[in-house]
């Protein structure tokens, strides 16, 4: 197909998409992440499974963006509301004023102000600076990986449930707590001790991570019962 022609009905579909973002609908949402992670991906990473709960015609329309920004790639998404007399519809209709005169990018800026979308290294930037005092639930983000340490562990007396305490960050002021069932513990259990008897596996080299003297751990050769 030739660019031109992909590029015309591109910007068609991705006005059609963008003022379906600014309403309040349902699929409106995976709409608005669906075009902030084209602005930009790196801060408003978008899961494309999502694309499962839009409807046929604005489906259409995501495809039609997404062959347009891959295979013509003349400017990014959020110039092609710069300074275009042909969004002026839009931006009245939008009630957003001269604003895509200031630029593109503030369009899309405003559109994760609107939806709440909150760009990923701020979330990452956050949750590591989490300072939550001991016994009152961290903030909740959507996903990262945190280094932990082991804190403590603890039981019922007679019950099979376990209770792992870890605190997390740098400052290690942002406590988890893991309530491991039988099952569970028991799985974790068997894995922890695969893992050792394997990096053992050869007594006197002993595992990659191996300090100065340090010996092939006794409780490998014992029961678990026994421990």
């Amino acid at each position: 197909m030739d660019r031109d022609i992909i590029e015309t009905r591109g910007a068609a579909a991705l006005q059609r998409l963008f003022a379906v973002a600014n309403r309040d609908s349902g699929q409106c949402r995976y709409i608005a992440r669906f075009l902030l992670g084209l602005y930009n991906g790196q801060r408003f990473p978008f899961d494309f499974t999502d694309l499962r709960a839009i409807d046929g015609d604005l489906f259409e329309d995501c495809v039609t963006v997404l062959r347009m920004d891959a295979q013509v790639s003349r400017q990014e998404v959020h110039k092609y509301f710069d300074d275009d007399k042909k969004f002026e519809a839009l931006s009245k209709e939008l009630g957003i004023g001269d604003i895509i005169d200031e630029g593109g990018s503030k369009l899309f800026e405003g559109l994760a102000r609107r939806w709440g979308v909150e760009a990923a290294e701020k979330v990452r930037a956050d949750a590591k600076r989490a300072a939550q005092p001991v016994g009152t639930p961290a903030p909740l983000h959507e996903g990262g990986t945190f280094d932990a340490t082991l804190l403590t562990y603890g039981e019922a007396f007679g019950y099979r449930d376990v209770s792992v305490v870890a605190r997390l960050g740098e400052g290690g002021n942002t406590e988890v707590r893991l309530r491991l069932t039988p099952s569970d513990s028991e799985a974790l259990m068997q894995h922890i001790t695969r893992v050792h008897a394997f990096a053992w596996r050869n007594a006197e080299r002993g595992p990659l991570d191996k300090k100065p003297g340090e010996m092939r751990p006794a409780w490998l050769d014992r029961a678990p019962a026994q421990w």
